[in-house]
């Protein structure tokens, strides 16, 4: 029998609890804000596993920075459509 590969959602898991000592030093609001950065990689799961990548950091990170872009978009427009 094979090896079982993980899927891309156990990675991101996994991502989370190796950097719980990381995020335990944190202040409560960093605490939180490094929660929904893990939830922004979680949202994009089924993306992250179409890439054969073996370092998972790089679309885990991509993941965020997508969730980022979107924030950064409506919140461009809300500038635009009400200061213009």
């Amino acid at each position: 029998m094979g090896r079982t590969v993980p899927t891309f959602r156990m990675v991101v898991e996994s991502f989370g609890w190796e950097w719980n000592d990381f995020k335990r030093a944190l202040r409560n609001i960093d605490q939180e804000a490094f929660d929904e950065l893990i939830n922004h990689a979680r949202k994009h799961a089924a993306a992250g596993s179409n890439i054969s990548n073996p370092n998972p950091f790089e679309p885990i990170v991509m993941s965020i920075l997508v969730e980022h872009e979107k924030t950064l978009r409506m919140l461009r427009e809300y500038v635009t459509r009400e200061h213009p």
